[in-house]
């Protein structure tokens, strides 16, 4: 008697916004992001040395952002490493901070208010695209979550909910032209990097 052999297919990983995109619609605008067959995207980031934020799937990585050590006082870029992991730098005047930008309420990468009603977000594609970069609203939203609604604060306070926790603040550092945000080193609010 002969046994048939089922050949398994393997499973194709879906990446965490295509899944809530199909799920939730496409009208979650910032929770998409790239599906689909393809050779994986280059990276931008590097192993951290840290023990990691521990928040959604937020990984233990230094996120190289290039030409932004220019920031002028009030500016903030951001930029994603991939659909878990993505970084903010801003500059005020005490200097550089980082935080990260996955929304620690359902793991959405936030986007950059360019007004004080955020009607036209700044919002950073994954896979370690050019960063963007706008101004640092100091009082009022900076960040807004475009999965649920959240808000936060330049500081990376939360504003309105339904996040209960801030942004967490981490590591920065100046590398020539570039900074270095270390999402596996989470730092004191008040951190701050001088200019060079």
């Amino acid at each position: 008697m002969r046994h048939r052999v089922r050949q398994v297919q393997p499973v194709k990983k879906v990446e965490r916004r295509r899944f809530l995109q199909v799920l939730g619609g496409a009208g979650l605008v910032g929770c998409s992001g790239k599906g689909g067959p393809g050779p994986p995207p280059p990276s931008c980031g590097t192993a951290g040395k840290g023990a990691g934020l521990s928040y959604c799937l937020v990984s233990k990585e230094e996120i190289v952002i290039p030409g932004m050590a220019s920031l002028a006082v009030g500016e903030v870029a951001l930029m994603a490493l991939d659909d878990n992991s993505a970084a903010i730098v801003a500059r005020d005047d005490q200097g550089f901070y980082g935080l990260s930008a996955t929304c620690p309420h359902a793991c959405c990468t936030v986007t950059i208010c360019t007004d004080v009603a955020c009607r036209t977000p700044l919002i950073s594609p994954a896979d370690c695209a050019p960063p963007v970069k706008g101004s640092l609203s100091p009082s009022g939203v900076a960040f807004f979550c475009p999965c649920h609604g959240s808000q936060f604060a330049a500081d990376g306070s939360v504003l309105k909910g339904p996040a209960r926790s801030s942004l967490p603040s981490v590591a920065v550092r100046l590398r020539g032209d570039d900074v270095v945000v270390d999402l596996s080193n989470g730092v004191a609010a008040t951190t701050r990097v001088p200019a060079a």
